[in-house]
């Protein structure tokens, strides 16, 4: 894909090439060199590997073109089985707090790369920028970024500079247009969305055949009662009878929470500390994989600012039937006081 870049006095049209890995790729870095007879610095391909390319996915002649001086070992643009083995479309951005100016960058900038980048950010802001931070990985991964010099080279670094010779060109060109867009307001132009693959990713791992609940219980009952009373370092413990936690991932969503009582009156709640804090803890232990039963124990390490009052565990989950289907269930552990 053509993109003219105006970071430089005068503006200049260069091309992205589909993604590609380079020989020197598999050579690997000094510190963890690679395998066979690859070295970094290759700048000639080599019939053997290159037939192996080819039976994998073949590139162009305009693809070679593209990426020269780098020898195409993997052509993972033109790979597509079960999905694109590279993204031909990445997400950038470009964050700002007061004076400081965040480039989340989808891939691994070099020293100078990420020098560069973070002057055009710094110039584009106009005054603006107090301090400009690269932060990746972001978004997507998309290998190395090398300047147009060290491509040259064809070391580790620039043979997974996966876009061809001008990737660095191209990502300082629309991170100048993205901290443009910041500051005045704009709207950026048409944005290409990336794909999503959620669909189509391939797995190893066994599916959960079903879920089953101890004799005389249900999912979500509580097998262990927290006690009655806590005092701040102490460890709050509750065990529930649980299904398979990847029944349902529950993205955005919690499997246990820490709820406080705020009106005794009406029995209103509020979560206070979820699965993400730091003080809690899910473990989900499969306790019989023939009958299918499983428990969740739920701990909380009560900080030293915990508000006194009230509190229970709430855990949150799905269980596979085992004639079919997945289906929620949620429980409660008995209320406790904290002093």
């Amino acid at each position: 894909m053509n993109h003219t870049i105006s970071h430089y006095p005068q503006s200049l049209k260069v091309r992205g090439c589909l993604p590609a890995m380079g020989y020197s790729f598999a050579a690997g870095t000094t510190d963890g060199p690679g395998a066979f007879d690859f070295k970094q610095g290759t700048t000639t391909g080599n019939p053997l590997w290159n037939a192996v390319r080819d039976f994998i996915a073949e590139p162009t002649p305009e693809d070679v073109e593209c990426q020269a001086p780098k020898p195409i070992l993997l052509a993972t643009g033109r790979a597509k089985f079960p999905y694109e083995w590279q993204p031909q479309v990445v997400s950038c951005s470009v964050a700002r707090i007061g004076g400081l100016f965040l480039a989340a960058v989808p891939g691994e900038f070099t020293t100078m790369s990420g020098r560069r980048l973070r002057h055009v950010v710094e110039t584009a802001a106009k005054g603006q920028a107090k301090r400009v931070v690269l932060a990746g990985l972001s978004n997507i991964y998309s290998d190395y970024i090398a300047t147009p010099e060290e491509y040259q080279a064809q070391r580790y670094e620039a043979a997974s500079t996966i876009y061809g010779p001008h990737t660095l060109d191209i990502y300082l060109n629309k991170y100048t247009e993205l901290t443009d867009a910041l500051i005045t307001g704009k709207t950026p132009d048409a944005i290409v969305q990336p794909p999503d693959f959620g669909g189509n990713l391939i797995t190893l791992v066994p599916p959960v055949l079903w879920d089953a609940a101890p004799w005389g219980k249900e999912f979500g009952d509580c097998l262990e009662q927290p006690q009655k009373e806590y005092s701040h370092g102490d460890l709050v413990v509750a065990k529930f009878v649980s299904g398979h936690p990847r029944n349902n991932l529950r993205h955005g969503r919690f499997y246990a929470t820490i709820e406080k009582q705020q009106s005794e009156a009406d029995d209103a709640w509020s979560i206070y500390a979820t699965d993400a804090d730091w003080d809690t803890k899910f473990i989900w232990r499969r306790d019989s994989k023939i009958l299918g039963t499983s428990t969740a124990e739920i701990t909380w390490s009560i900080p030293a600012d915990t508000p006194s009052g009230t509190y229970r565990v709430h855990h949150y989950g799905n269980y596979k039937y085992i004639l079919g289907g997945i289906y929620p269930y949620h429980g409660f552990s008995d209320s406790f006081t904290v002093k």
